[in-house]
């Protein structure tokens, strides 16, 4: 069985080889994996990682990305990748005289080999930026915020466009890619982070319109949220979600989860990188994994951390959870 297999599978809730995993991290735990295990080529491969992650980036402008959002990557901290960001394009409440990026812009797909990508056995799943996100990353997040509470309409609009942008990169989405992964971050540590209430105005209808354009593509919708979006499960299985990722042990309570909604979801994550990784020994890492693979014995579940394993956690500790996968 192929990854490709074993994810369908694991969604499908059908029988699978072994359990399927995969691992975000942070480029610096990455390099140290590669140092450890002597590895010059691709780390997941060698990992055995179920799910090969591809982007669809266009050209950026203003010194920044396509949307014209700049970061800064210089972070003494080396808590991860993403950098900060120092460039909000919408610093006022008005897309007048801004030029909304094209999501189906055809330069965004030009190098990728549909051929190559549905003959290799790995799940290749697209990441895309979510709603929610997008706009904040244009505005700023407590401009958006502000956007989001006065009800004065520019959060709609400017939601709208985000929502415009991703069904044009859905819409032109290549052959060869069997899911995508849309990523915004609703949950704060315990509870949301601007309630349900303004989730099920702004976000839920506009979710609805765009999962169901990837249903229609014939992709698999996985979602990524941090923090505690428990409140949230019976919304996103509504909506048609078939994953969710990090599932982060620390901030929502898994088990009730699975019992819940288990059969309904997919579960992807689940590890502590916030707790384990960071702060456990390799015996805890293992644990815990084993913890995981009892909870989800009967299935729909994709092994893996909470989020990236952080910069922070124990390398010994990274080790420890590449070396018991490789052994399923």
């Amino acid at each position: 069985m192929n990854s490709r297999e074993r994810i369908n599978n694991t969604i499908d809730r059908k029988k699978t080889d072994r359990v399927a995993y995969s691992f975000d991290m942070t480029g610096y735990v990455a390099n140290k994996l590669r140092e450890h295990y002597g590895v010059k080529g691709d780390l997941p491969e060698f990992t055995g990682d179920d799910l090969l992650f591809v982007g669809f980036g266009a050209p950026g402008r203003n010194g920044g990305d396509e949307f014209g959002v700049a970061r800064d990557y210089n972070n003494d901290k080396n808590i991860g990748d993403w950098g900060s960001i120092v460039l909000y394009p919408l610093p006022v409440a008005t897309l007048e005289g801004y030029i909304f990026p094209d999501g189906a812009n055809p330069e965004r797909f030009a190098g990728f080999d549909s051929e190559a990508m549905k003959a290799q056995g790995r799940f290749v799943i697209a990441g895309m930026t979510g709603l929610f996100d997008m706009c904040w990353f244009l505005r700023g997040f407590e401009n958006y915020m502000m956007d989001m509470a006065d009800g004065g309409g520019f959060a709609g609009r400017l939601m709208d466009k985000a929502l415009e942008f991703n069904l044009g990169v859905l819409s032109k989405m290549p052959e060869g890619v069997d899911g995508v992964r849309i990523g915004e971050d609703w949950g704060l540590q315990k509870g949301l982070i601007f309630g349900a209430p303004l989730w099920r105005k702004y976000l839920k209808p506009r979710l609805k319109i765009m999962y169901g354009a990837a249903r229609k593509k014939g992709l698999r919708v996985f979602i990524h949220s941090c923090g505690d979006i428990s409140e949230l499960f019976p919304d996103i299985i509504e909506l048609g979600v078939e994953v969710v990722n990090p599932v982060q042990p620390e901030a929502m309570d898994i088990a009730r989860l699975k019992g819940e909604y288990g059969k309904y979801i997919t579960m992807y994550g689940g590890l502590g990188s916030q707790s384990t990784l960071v702060y456990g020994s390799p015996a805890d890492v293992a644990a815990e994994i084993e913890d995981r693979l009892e909870l989800f014995a009967d299935g729909g579940y994709i092994l893996g951390p909470a989020g990236a394993v952080p910069t922070d956690a124990k390398i010994e500790n990274a080790v420890a959870l590449v070396d018991y996968v490789k052994r399923l």
